[in-house]
Protein backbone atom coordinates (compact mmCIF):
# COMPACT_ATOMS: atom_id res chain seq x y z
CA UNK A 1 0.00 0.00 0.00
CA UNK A 2 1.00 3.63 -0.91
CA UNK A 3 1.57 5.95 1.18
CA UNK A 4 -1.44 8.37 -0.77
CA UNK A 5 -3.87 5.40 -0.19
CA UNK A 6 -2.58 4.98 3.23
CA UNK A 7 -3.22 9.01 3.98
CA UNK A 8 -6.69 8.56 2.55
CA UNK A 9 -8.00 5.40 4.40
CA UNK A 10 -6.58 7.22 7.49
CA UNK A 11 -8.18 10.12 7.00
CA UNK A 12 -11.41 8.36 6.23
CA UNK A 13 -11.09 6.57 9.46
CA UNK A 14 -10.61 9.68 11.58
CA UNK A 15 -14.20 11.50 10.05
CA UNK A 16 -16.04 7.99 11.26
CA UNK A 17 -14.57 8.60 14.56
CA UNK A 18 -15.01 12.17 14.94
CA UNK A 19 -19.08 11.62 13.66
CA UNK A 20 -19.48 8.66 16.25
CA UNK A 21 -18.01 10.88 18.98
CA UNK A 22 -20.57 13.84 18.23
CA UNK A 23 -23.66 12.06 18.68
CA UNK A 24 -24.60 12.19 15.26
CA UNK A 25 -24.55 8.35 15.40
CA UNK A 26 -27.78 8.14 13.88
CA UNK A 27 -27.18 9.41 10.90
CA UNK A 28 -24.27 7.11 10.01
CA UNK A 29 -26.24 4.08 11.55
CA UNK A 30 -30.04 5.05 12.04
CA UNK A 31 -30.60 1.98 13.79
CA UNK A 32 -28.64 2.97 16.61
CA UNK A 33 -29.73 4.66 19.98
CA UNK A 34 -28.32 7.71 20.67
CA UNK A 35 -27.96 9.99 23.56
CA UNK A 36 -30.02 12.39 22.45
CA UNK A 37 -33.73 11.33 22.24
CA UNK A 38 -35.87 13.08 18.95
CA UNK A 39 -37.87 15.79 19.99
CA UNK A 40 -41.14 17.06 18.73
CA UNK A 41 -43.14 20.20 19.82
CA UNK A 42 -46.78 20.00 20.51
CA UNK A 43 -49.33 22.54 20.91
CA UNK A 44 -51.44 22.48 24.32
CA UNK A 45 -54.84 23.99 24.43
CA UNK A 46 -57.62 24.04 27.45
CA UNK A 47 -60.84 25.06 27.29
CA UNK A 48 -61.09 27.76 29.02
CA UNK A 49 -57.60 29.08 28.28
CA UNK A 50 -55.12 29.86 30.74
CA UNK A 51 -54.23 26.24 32.81
CA UNK A 52 -50.97 25.32 33.66
CA UNK A 53 -49.95 22.42 31.31
CA UNK A 54 -47.44 20.17 33.42
CA UNK A 55 -45.89 17.24 31.77
CA UNK A 56 -44.62 14.27 33.64
CA UNK A 57 -40.54 15.23 32.04
CA UNK A 58 -41.54 18.69 34.36
CA UNK A 59 -41.97 21.03 31.50
CA UNK A 60 -44.81 23.51 31.83
CA UNK A 61 -46.60 26.27 30.51
CA UNK A 62 -49.60 28.59 30.81
CA UNK A 63 -51.99 27.28 27.76
CA UNK A 64 -52.20 27.89 24.42
CA UNK A 65 -48.81 27.17 24.47
CA UNK A 66 -46.07 24.91 22.77
CA UNK A 67 -43.24 23.07 24.70
CA UNK A 68 -40.42 20.91 22.51
CA UNK A 69 -40.10 17.39 24.50
CA UNK A 70 -38.37 14.03 24.42
CA UNK A 71 -40.52 11.87 21.47
CA UNK A 72 -38.83 8.42 22.53
CA UNK A 73 -41.29 7.63 25.17
CA UNK A 74 -44.64 7.70 26.47
CA UNK A 75 -45.58 10.81 28.73
CA UNK A 76 -48.80 12.50 30.34
CA UNK A 77 -49.83 16.17 30.46
CA UNK A 78 -51.79 17.00 33.24
CA UNK A 79 -54.15 20.57 32.97
CA UNK A 80 -55.24 22.05 35.67
CA UNK A 81 -56.87 25.82 36.69
CA UNK A 82 -58.39 27.10 39.88
CA UNK A 83 -62.50 25.96 40.10
CA UNK A 84 -62.05 23.25 37.68
CA UNK A 85 -61.08 19.71 37.82
CA UNK A 86 -57.81 18.33 36.70
CA UNK A 87 -57.01 16.88 33.67
CA UNK A 88 -54.30 14.19 32.60
CA UNK A 89 -53.56 12.95 28.60
CA UNK A 90 -51.44 10.62 27.95
CA UNK A 91 -49.34 11.43 25.05
CA UNK A 92 -47.07 8.88 23.26
CA UNK A 93 -44.33 9.09 20.33
CA UNK A 94 -45.93 8.96 16.96
CA UNK A 95 -43.59 8.62 13.53
CA UNK A 96 -44.88 11.83 11.37
CA UNK A 97 -44.42 12.53 7.72
CA UNK A 98 -44.06 10.15 4.73
CA UNK A 99 -41.31 7.12 4.87
CA UNK A 100 -39.25 7.69 1.68
CA UNK A 101 -36.15 5.17 0.62
CA UNK A 102 -33.90 6.52 2.44
CA UNK A 103 -35.39 9.12 4.51
CA UNK A 104 -36.20 8.42 8.20
CA UNK A 105 -39.30 9.45 9.46
CA UNK A 106 -39.46 12.48 11.78
CA UNK A 107 -40.17 12.42 15.97
CA UNK A 108 -43.65 13.53 16.76
CA UNK A 109 -46.21 13.04 19.21
CA UNK A 110 -50.01 12.12 19.27
CA UNK A 111 -52.29 13.22 20.22
CA UNK A 112 -51.19 16.99 18.64
CA UNK A 113 -52.56 19.45 19.82
CA UNK A 114 -53.78 18.01 23.04
CA UNK A 115 -56.78 19.69 24.04
CA UNK A 116 -58.78 19.22 27.43
CA UNK A 117 -61.73 20.14 28.20
CA UNK A 118 -61.53 20.88 31.95
CA UNK A 119 -64.81 20.55 34.24
CA UNK A 120 -65.96 23.05 36.55
CA UNK A 121 -65.73 21.68 40.26
CA UNK A 122 -69.31 21.60 41.54
CA UNK A 123 -70.23 23.83 44.25
CA UNK A 124 -70.88 22.10 47.57
CA UNK A 125 -74.00 21.68 48.37
CA UNK A 126 -75.22 24.32 51.10
CA UNK A 127 -76.53 23.83 54.31
CA UNK A 128 -78.32 25.07 56.16
CA UNK A 129 -76.36 25.59 59.82
CA UNK A 130 -78.00 23.90 62.77
CA UNK A 131 -80.24 26.10 64.23
CA UNK A 132 -80.05 25.56 67.87
CA UNK A 133 -83.22 26.06 69.83
CA UNK A 134 -82.80 28.54 72.70
CA UNK A 135 -83.26 27.82 76.01
CA UNK A 136 -84.47 31.17 77.76
CA UNK A 137 -82.51 30.48 81.27
CA UNK A 138 -85.20 30.57 84.12
CA UNK A 139 -85.10 34.01 85.93
CA UNK A 140 -84.93 34.38 89.63
CA UNK A 141 -87.92 35.76 90.72
CA UNK A 142 -87.87 38.78 92.70
CA UNK A 143 -87.73 38.26 97.08
CA UNK A 144 -90.85 38.43 97.71
CA UNK A 145 -92.41 41.25 99.56
CA UNK A 146 -93.28 41.61 102.41
CA UNK A 147 -97.47 42.37 102.11
CA UNK A 148 -98.68 45.27 104.77
CA UNK A 149 -101.47 46.07 104.42
CA UNK A 150 -101.65 49.71 103.06
CA UNK A 151 -103.71 51.20 106.43
CA UNK A 152 -100.91 49.37 108.09
CA UNK A 153 -98.36 51.28 105.80
CA UNK A 154 -99.34 54.87 106.78
CA UNK A 155 -99.89 56.20 110.43
CA UNK A 156 -103.33 56.39 111.48
CA UNK A 157 -103.96 59.74 113.50
CA UNK A 158 -104.52 60.06 116.63
CA UNK A 159 -107.78 60.68 118.09
CA UNK A 160 -108.08 63.97 119.88
CA UNK A 161 -107.53 63.37 123.38
CA UNK A 162 -109.95 65.45 126.02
Amino acid sequence: MDRASGVILLSAFGLTLAGCSSGSVNGLFPGMASSNPPKATIQLQSEPAGAEAKTSLGSSCQTPCALELAANSDLSVTFSLNGYQPQTILVKPAAAGLVEPGVYPTAALAPNPVLAQLEPIAPAPKTKPKQRKHVAAAKPKPPAAQSTPPEAAAPSPSPPSQ
